[in-house]
């Protein structure tokens, strides 16, 4: 029987609500917007999603440890005996306990919501900060990019869209995973193509919904054969990751478990856009507007390996297999290790030929879904039993994180160059120093961070995901990591050439609103600290790994 206790499960989900709430508020003051026009309707919608982004995400800094143990000392709010001093510490401690994995008297852990539909814990919460982080970026990005027919629904798609990617992160079993990824994917397919006037945003969105209907066929059969195979073993519960993993075990080697597998990685292949499910990405990138582009390509890449974690390395653990693929064919390690070698090698030869910047940036982006892929593979390592390796998983989320940061950034400069410019060719970026110097050297930070010079953090997430792999036993997969590291910087210098040495088509000066240079300056402030000052997130991804590990 499923159990829902009304307070505590309510704080457990309060992000979730809050966000649901705030997509009401923009949709309902929206129709009281009387006479104004579609200009200030747009940027009323825009300033309150916004704000609200910003209270959400302070939230799961305090619920999520963040501000608790990082910026205050919890011994000075044990101190705390009565007051006001003593009523906010209370509450600080309620809205950090729902993170907490002691079993209730019901034997249920406390962090686990509606049976095990939802988990609520530390790599729940990293990133639930991760996504709201994203998405407000994403708003201020989108709120000087013009005007809507309807501002408000297309916030509040933006909004819905954070809350699939949070229930994704947290789905603990197949029902909540498969509709939190719908929830996300059918929000971004109208994102991509809102703009019905511009043809690109309709063609890519359409795109974007063909080939998402396809994939989630795809993922649909994949998860009704695992969930057959636990149902036939009369596992209790047979939709839970952690039930199904004793299932597997008794079934290592299984050719249907195998089969299943095969078919759940590439429906989720497709929303981390890895070769050969990656088609639909440049077509879409380059179509979408480009600050719905950079949300697309960050978040919801992001919020899809995290569900392929849970999946795999909560549901498939056993069926790991190992990393170097040399020794044997056997488990998603080696199919990973084989789709991380194509994604790499086909993303980065295909970027080299590209004239256009969004296509350029949309092929660099399933480049570095490769470079991730190291970094789950190192999850488990190769030997008897698997051995869970907290620095691979340590590795993976620092990637995301960075990664996340540095192509918001890099999407935020062309939407602002194509304001003026109305284009995102190669081309409009020439000269780029002459008409605006702040913007090209923010572009700079961001294009070097992709590719990995130091100390840029983008530097320090590839060398963590390459020691990962090198230590599971992947070297020769690291070889040819290095290798397409070294093909990206050519056509990564390429973007730098054109804005420092190549003169400008267009003398017009490049101007960037308030909202856009907010969210530039933001991102690129949190490449560069990131790159130096490692040790700000670490501690908390390194939190995420110690729980996992147990």
């Amino acid at each position: 029987m499923m159990q829902f206790s009304f307070f505590p499960d309510l704080l457990k989900i309060l992000p979730e609500l809050m966000l649901l709430l705030l997509a009401l508020i923009v949709i309902v003051f929206d129709l009281f917007s009387g006479d104004a026009d579609e200009e200030q309707r747009f940027a009323e919608a825009a300033s309150t999603t916004i704000m609200g982004l910003a209270l959400v995400f302070v939230l799961v800094l305090v619920q999520g440890g963040f501000v608790i143990n990082r910026l205050i000392d919890p011994a000075t709010l044990d101190a705390q005996a009565g007051g006001l001093g003593g009523y906010l510490a209370g509450l600080l401690r309620n809205l950090q306990s729902v993170t907490d994995p002691t079993p209730g008297p019901n034997g249920v852990p406390g962090n686990v919501l509606l049976n095990g539909a939802l988990i609520i814990d530390d790599l729940t919460m990293l990133a639930r900060l991760l996504f709201i982080g994203a998405a407000l970026l994403t708003a201020l990005l989108i709120r000087d990019g013009g005007t809507a027919a309807n501002p408000a629904e297309f916030f509040g798609l933006l909004l819905f869209a954070t809350i699939g990617m949070n229930l994704m992160a947290g789905a603990g079993e197949m029902i909540s995973a498969y509709l939190a990824l719908e929830l996300a994917s059918v929000s971004l397919y109208v994102m991509a193509g809102y703009f019905k006037g511009n043809l690109k945003s309709s063609e890519a969105g359409m795109k974007y919904y063909i080939f998402g209907a396809l994939s989630s066929a795809v993922l649909l059969y994949g998860l009704s054969l695992w969930y057959g195979y636990a149902a036939y073993h009369q596992i209790a519960q047979p939709t839970r990751f952690s039930a199904i993993i004793n299932a597997v075990v008794e079934g290592v080697g299984s050719n249907l478990l195998y089969l299943a597998l095969i078919f759940i990685i590439a429906g989720l292949g497709y929303k981390i856009a890895v070769v050969p499910f990656h088609a639909w990405s440049p077509d879409v990138y380059q179509g979408a507007p480009t600050p719905v582009t950079a949300f697309l390509s960050t978040a919801s890449k992001a919020a899809g390996f995290v569900l392929l974690y849970r999946v795999l390395a909560e549901g498939f653990a056993p069926l790991s297999g190992a990393a170097a693929v040399g020794e044997h064919f056997g488990g998603w390690a080696s199919m990973l290790a084989g789709i991380a070698l194509v994604t790499m090698t086909y993303a980065n030869l295909a970027a080299l030929t590209q004239t256009n910047a969004k296509r350029l940036l949309a092929y660099s982006s399933i480049a570095h879904a490769g470079f991730l892929l190291l970094g789950l593979i190192a999850v488990y390592a190769p030997g008897e039993p698997r051995r869970f390796t907290q620095f691979g998983m340590t590795s993976l989320l620092y990637y995301l994180v960075v990664y996340t940061f540095t192509n918001l950034g890099a999407f935020g400069v062309l939407a602002a160059i194509s304001r003026v410019t109305g284009g995102d060719d190669m081309s409009d970026l020439n000269g780029l120093y002459r008409r605006n110097l702040g913007l090209a050297a923010l572009m700079a930070v961001f294009v070097l961070s992709l590719a990995g010079i130091p100390p840029l953090s983008g530097f320090l997430a590839k060398f963590m995901v390459f020691q990962a792999a090198w230590e599971v036993g992947a070297i020769w997969l690291v070889v040819v990591g290095v290798l397409n590291t070294i093909i990206g910087l050519y056509y990564y210098l390429r973007l730098l050439k054109a804005m420092f040495v190549h003169e400008a088509l267009d003398e017009r000066l490049v101007a960037v609103p308030g909202g856009t240079h907010l969210a530039l300056l933001v991102s690129a402030a949190l490449v560069v600290v990131l790159g130096l000052l490692p040790s700000l997130v670490l501690p908390a991804i390194q939190a995420v790994t110690q729980v996992a590990a147990r």
